[in-house]
């Protein structure tokens, strides 16, 4: 069933006035809507005391400028209460809907996984021990968590893990159920790309991503490695 949509409380004065006027020519001798509530004259009653009221309130004075705000006030109740009537006359059709001169609200598709990161681009950074990743975005992420292969040989008294010098280091997620015991996630960022510093030099290291948006985590990219400068 479609719903519809009229945003009335958030037009202009000017917009409502325009909006309710063209509203009520299109329900006028509408079979759709052969006992509009509220009625149509009405409505007409009130966008006429809503345009008055503006006018004279151009002039200043509080008094003018209440009686504006509740002609407004007056005017928005009245069109909320034909949206509902709209509603329920026209029993969810978009055409009918329309013939009102409301507008359909458009449904909200829910977000899918993001897929996997292309082209992600390991290279020696400018310093010792750093190296670059840069991968293509993706429109479908909103954030990308970047993880690092331990290197072999494992150790109990492991160096502790490189911290990232560029990219924002929002963190979106704090965990990941598809990160392996070899795999050490070293950061979450909205850039595409990231330097990280504090390799130990000669060593392969290797990386992947992944892309996160409200549905979750994506598939991760392929490794690109590179050997620390």
């Amino acid at each position: 069933m479609a719903r519809v949509k009229l945003g009335f409380a958030r037009l202009s004065v000017a917009s409502k006035i325009l909006t309710a006027r063209s509203v009520v020519n299109q329900m006028t001798g509408n079979a759709a809507f052969p006992t509009p509530s509220p009625d149509l004259a009405v409505i007409t009653g009130a966008v006429d005391a809503l345009e008055d009221a503006a006018q004279k309130a151009l002039k200043g004075g509080t008094d003018k400028t209440l009686a504006k705000h509740l002609a407004e006030a007056d005017l928005n109740a009245l069109m909320g209460s034909l949206q509902d009537y709209v509603q329920v006359a026209s029993d969810g059709k978009p055409l009918v809907i329309e013939s009102s001169g409301m507008e359909v609200r458009k449904e909200r598709k829910p977000a899918s996984l993001p897929p996997a990161v292309l082209n992600v681009r390991a290279s020696v950074g400018g310093n010792p021990g750093e190296i670059k990743l840069i991968w293509d975005g993706l429109p479908e992420a909103k954030s990308y968590v970047v993880e690092m292969l331990l290197p072999e040989p494992k150790t109990d008294s492991a160096s502790a893990p490189p911290q990232p010098i560029e990219g924002d280091g929002e963190t979106v997620l704090t965990e990941t159920t598809k990160s392996t015991i070899t795999w050490l996630r070293i950061d979450t960022v909205t850039k595409r790309y990231l330097t990280v510093k504090g390799l130990d030099t000669g060593t392969v290291y290797s990386f992947r991503l992944a892309g996160i948006n409200s549905a979750g985590q994506g598939d991760y990219s392929q490794t690109a490695s590179s050997v620390a400068p």
